[in-house]
């Protein structure tokens, strides 16, 4: 199954989404890839956010941050520092 923008349905990533409001698409969708540019890094390096950290879609109950299975502090890409699944 492939992975769709949430906002406009297509299945590309980054800058040109019509629907959404930062014009980025959105795959929330897919936990194994960045939800804004869909490499499957963690951590620093995505160009789409301001922050440049990648952030992953949700599921298989893992970190969106890290890709870690833990649960409270210690993540360190996510900006509060906890885990967030």
């Amino acid at each position: 199954m492939v992975s769709k923008c949430q906002f406009c349905g297509s299945s590309s990533y980054g800058p040109g989404c019509p629907k959404s409001i930062n014009g980025l698409h959105q795959h929330n969708d897919d936990e194994k890839r960045c939800i804004f540019c869909g490499k499957t890094s963690y951590g620093n390096g995505c160009l789409q956010t301001p922050t440049r950290k990648h952030i992953h879609g949700h599921g298989a109950n893992k970190c969106v941050y890290c890709g870690s299975v833990d649960f409270g502090m210690g993540c360190k890409h996510s900006p509060t520092g906890k885990h967030e699944k």
